[in-house]
């Protein structure tokens, strides 16, 4: 019997794993903790910090480069975002907690029981962070209503042939409704695209976007990224990141918010265990805490949609005008502010998470 058993070993399912310590926890995920890398890996500084795993840390960034219809606009960051190492990162946020970790695949949950590979195992509370898998396998919609997003990368040991900052590429020579990018990451470089379209190749479209450059695809990663909205408990089943369809519209960031929402998730969760709260009420917490950043999720995808038919010189000059530094600071304070923010509680009105002491070395 646990108190809490959390499907997928990701951010989501780490983070919701840190707000538990000193209850029994079951971490399962079909493979190791930090070996399954999908995503770009970039977020803010200060998010980070709150989770304690500065020492994944692969490069600091002070400027996102927008480049559209022949221009290039440089946007000064008042806040950094680090690109960061994935498995130093997972393994430094699992050396935070008390869980055990099973690497054997979760094959159905519900009432009070968790069916594994191993066996069954019973349990208090079910956390689903399974990823957009867990959106594919268990929704009544049918699937391509689910995902609306689709990302691939290659990294490269290469520095990146724009210079410093994260490069973001929005042309229609490219992909129209999405967008390519180049963030370094210290001796190598991320490049990649994704599409909000469905039906598109991708494989094709990011080698002629790196012969641009005059470079060769290397091993690729990537996979869906779930922006549908998804109610974040179900059937009683706490659900986290892209299990829920966390995954920010427009911009494609979902570690941060399946950061922000495992904590939360975690913190509801503790609160039920101790008492101070019941099943229930931990379950409306929870709840009311995602849809509070519902509406501008919803904002996202509207101007995601329109940004796809924008023509190149609208979009040229919006990012003129938004590159002013108080604009910047402005959309970057309300994007942030409004999309689920880890920061200390002393720059934010978001609450701090309770993570005690952080330890930043790997575990053996």
């Amino acid at each position: 019997m646990y108190d809490v058993v959390i499907i997928g070993g990701s951010f989501a399912g780490l983070a919701t794993a840190m707000q538990l310590r000193g209850h029994r926890v079951l971490l399962i995920d079909q493979r190791p903790i930090g070996s399954h890398q999908m995503s770009t890996c970039g977020i803010p500084l200060p998010t980070v910090q709150a989770v304690g795993t500065e020492s994944a840390i692969l490069e600091s960034h002070d400027a996102f480069v927008l480049h559209t219809a022949g221009r290039t606009i440089r946007f000064a960051l008042r806040i950094p975002y680090v690109t960061f190492d994935y498995r130093a990162f997972c393994r430094a946020m699992l050396a935070q907690t008390d869980a055990e970790v099973w690497v054997t695949k979760a094959t159905g949950w519900g009432d009070g029981l968790v069916q594994t590979a191993r066996g069954p195992v019973e349990t208090r509370f079910v956390v689903d962070a399974a990823g957009w898998h867990s959106v594919r396998r268990h929704s009544a919609a049918p699937a391509a209503a689910q995902v609306t997003g689709y990302g691939m990368e290659t990294e490269l040991p290469i520095r990146p042939p724009g210079g410093p900052g994260l490069h973001f590429y929005y042309e229609h020579n490219i992909i129209r409704n999405g967008y390519a990018w180049l963030f370094p990451c210290g001796a190598s470089t991320r490049i990649g695209l994704c599409t909000f379209d469905k039906d598109v190749r991708l494989g094709p479209i990011l080698d002629a976007f790196l012969a641009r450059f005059g470079l060769e695809c290397g091993p690729t990663h990537g996979g869906v990224m779930s922006t549908a909205w998804r109610e974040p408990v179900t059937d009683a089943v706490f659900r986290v990141g892209d299990a829920a369809g966390q995954c920010l519209p427009m911009t494609a960031e979902g570690i941060r918010t399946a950061i922000y929402g495992g904590i939360h998730c975690g913190q509801a969760l503790a609160a039920a265990l101790a008492g101070a709260i019941t099943p229930d009420a931990a379950r409306a917490r929870y709840r009311a805490q995602v849809h509070s950043l519902a509406s501008y999720h919803y904002r996202l995808l509207k101007m995601q949609q329109a940004i796809a038919w924008a023509p190149e010189w609208l979009r040229a000059a919006t990012g003129w005008v938004a590159a002013r530094p108080a604009m910047t600071d402005w959309l970057m304070d309300h994007y942030l502010g409004n999309t689920g923010w880890v920061v200390p509680a002393a720059t934010t009105a978001a609450p701090a998470p309770p993570l005690g002491a952080a330890q930043l070395g790997h575990p053996a």
